[in-house]
């Protein structure tokens, strides 16, 4: 071939410089650890790594999904999801929240990932800024990085809660939005409506986009609106709300979430998403319509055991030795006692000797090495109690 440089074979393919220098998920490193026995414990497994619900979704949908037409579901949908969905996705926002939420206004994602992975795509370009609260979710600090988004960070109160007044002073001609999680992963922390109303405002007047994650909304302590942000007729002009399926149904494999945001925004996502994955998965979109009107009660059960257990922990476990600093969701975020010692040579110890499987906060920004986030999707009432034996056992490690 002409032009050709002599050494083209064994050179090696030049991977993407973005790609390389972002971190790699904090799930893959815990797996990794999980695969190797700890050292000699003797202890069974306590995984509370993952927010992945150790029950299977609710029998009626199982049977559903049984019955389904997999001649039809195995074909390729709608890029922004069947049309029925979309519909019972608003008619569940504009119960939930007491406002109106219109089909056009919503769509459905690959999860909650995809959809704010969507969000940015069409937000930004390399270069652009994006305020994010620390201690963030893991995967919206990755897929920015990826993209040559440059992350602001914007650190949270000791109570775990941002400011919109310190996230006011960061923002520059380059922001393009700020990011939100409630209930917080990882901190569990629930934001206040007010608190919420506080940063749409903020966008609004600075002519940015509040990207709102509610991945866990349904796990929160009370049926009471978690916003009132609907209620304004132009909230799709500043506001990208993301939602999820998989938890609240028990079906984080299915891959199914949602995006409610302008219909203009919406079309310029259907781009993106065309190219990642063409439609959402059918099989967990049948799961999800299932669900919408018809799992209440099993799903208020969920809710119910997951609150019980975290109020447990906090009641049994909380200071002695590790102080709860938030807790909400399916999340307990607590303060580990080793002054000095990285949070991940913890959590790698805690695993070793107790046979324990959290993930440390450094995974979740700067700043958060003296913090462990410990979920509780994947554990048992029985559980609690011993995993808080386990780490009040731990305090001697680094005696």
């Amino acid at each position: 071939m002409t032009g050709a440089p002599s050494n083209a074979r064994t050179r090696k393919p030049v991977i993407s410089r973005l790609v390389r220098a972002a971190a790699h998920s904090p799930i893959s490193e815990a797996r990794a650890r999980a695969a190797v026995e700890p050292s000699g414990t003797g202890l069974p497994l306590l995984d509370v790594a993952q927010a992945t619900p150790g029950y299977p979704p609710a029998p009626g949908l199982q049977r559903r999904m049984a019955e389904l037409d997999h001649r039809a579901v195995s074909r390729y949908g709608p890029v922004l999801g069947e049309a029925p969905l979309r519909e019972a996705l608003a008619r569940e926002l504009t119960f939930a929240y007491r406002a109106p939420v219109r089909p056009e206004q919503a769509a459905i994602t690959a999860g909650a990932n995809q959809a704010f992975c969507l969000a940015v795509s069409v937000l930004c370009e390399p270069g652009d800024e994006v305020i994010l609260p620390i201690p963030y979710y893991f995967n919206h600090d990755m897929w920015l990085a990826i993209n040559g988004v440059e992350a602001v960070y914007l650190p949270c109160s000791g109570d775990m809660l941002p400011s919109p007044a310190d996230a006011d002073a960061l923002l520059t001609e380059r922001t393009r939005a700020v990011v939100l999680v409630t209930p917080n992963n990882p901190t569990g922390r629930v934001y206040p409506p007010a608190l919420i109303s506080a940063f749409a405002d903020l966008a609004a007047e600075r002519g940015i986009c509040l990207i709102l994650d509610e991945t866990y909304r349904h796990f929160r302590s009370t049926a009471e609106p978690a916003h009132h942000l609907f209620r304004d007729p132009d909230w799709d002009r500043h506001l990208i709300h993301i939602d999820s399926f998989s938890k609240v149904y028990a079906i984080t494999g299915y891959r199914v979430g949602g995006l409610a945001a302008s219909p203009g925004l919406l079309t310029e996502a259907e781009k993106v998403a065309d190219c990642l994955t063409i439609c959402p998965n059918r099989l967990g979109q049948e799961a999800a319509l299932y669900g919408l009107g018809r799992l209440e009660g099993w799903v208020e059960e969920n809710r119910r055991a997951a609150s019980r257990r975290i109020g447990e922990f906090t009641k049994t476990a909380g200071g002695r030795p590790y102080e709860v600093a938030s807790a909400g969701g399916h999340f307990v975020y607590v303060r580990h006692p080793f002054e000095g010692a990285p949070a991940r040579e913890v959590a790698q110890r805690l695993y070793d000797e107790q046979a324990v499987l959290a993930l440390s906060g450094d995974m979740f920004g700067p700043g958060q090495d003296r913090y462990l986030r410990l979920a509780f999707a994947n554990v048992s009432d029985s559980d609690v109690p011993e995993l808080a034996r386990r780490l009040a056992e731990s305090a001697l490690m680094f005696a």
